[in-house]
């Protein structure tokens, strides 16, 4: 887990190193109209005026204590197993008990495209690796690509299919059950620690982001007024900044030999 914070450690230098030179480039837009400041205002006046009661302290930290032991126990995930899918759950669970969320803002915010995104692509991908279909297409990318291809050049190109896959389909998950599999049997194949290839892989899948498709480059591109070309002239060399700083981190931390 330590060597895995280190990688993710490495992405953000190099984004951060590109984002002290690169936010010259983008014209500087109002990002919200005074009239919008003063609807917001009005309304939280009118809102204690209305008896809003604040969430209860203990409620807060409880909120708080849920989601550190959700982080913990997927960072535990290779000890406890598939156990780990569940205590984000159970964390969910007891905050629904106790209020902090009601019925109707969890269904509402859990809707089927999400659960679809999310879980049925766990079936495929298993399907796929338990049939030895990953393990075929593994062995096959690792024939055509031949023996002497350059380590990071794979591992590179695997960053670069799985975040571009997650970029325009909005499924970080799925880009990566789908190619996770294939990046390790290919490496396997070759003679190589897949380890480095997995880590790149599972963090390049949330690294996409030059396409204002969903989250947080689309509220940029909406919020910032900016034009298409703008917004590419910031997101598609920081794009290709982070996944080289992805896979020279996995490289370094998970030597392939």
């Amino acid at each position: 887990m330590s060597k895995f914070a280190v990688v993710n450690f490495i992405l953000t230098l190099g984004f951060l190193v590109w984002s002290f030179v690169a936010y010259r480039l983008l014209p500087d837009h109002p990002i919200t109209e005074a009239s919008e400041y003063d609807e917001v205002d009005a309304k939280s006046k009118s809102e204690i005026a209305a008896g809003v009661v604040a969430m209860p302290a203990w409620k807060e930290y409880s909120t708080i204590t849920a989601f550190i032991l959700s982080v913990i126990g997927m960072m535990l995930m290779n000890v406890l197993g598939n156990a780990a899918y569940v205590i984000p759950g159970l964390a969910g669970a007891f905050l629904l008990i106790i209020n902090v969320l009601d019925f109707k803002e969890v269904r509402d915010n859990m809707g089927a495209p999400v659960i679809l995104k999310m879980a049925g692509v766990i079936g495929v991908a298993d399907a796929l690796a338990n049939s030895g279909f990953t393990a075929m297409i593994g062995k096959a990318v690792a024939h055509s690509l031949g023996t002497d291809i350059n380590p990071f050049v794979l591992i590179f190109i695997f960053a670069l299919l799985t975040s571009t896959c997650s970029t325009f389909t909005v499924s970080n998950m799925g880009s990566v059950f789908i190619f996770a599999p294939v990046a390790i049997s290919t490496s396997i194949s070759l003679g190589l620690n897949p380890v480095a290839a997995a880590a790149a892989v599972v963090i390049s899948g949330w690294n996409g982001g030059y396409m204002p498709i969903d989250g947080m480059p689309a509220m940029i591109l909406g919020m910032g007024k900016y034009k298409l070309p703008q917004f590419w002239l910031f997101s598609v060399p920081m794009y290709l900044i982070r996944i080289l700083a992805i896979c020279l981190g996995a490289i370094i931390m998970f030597p392939v030999h």
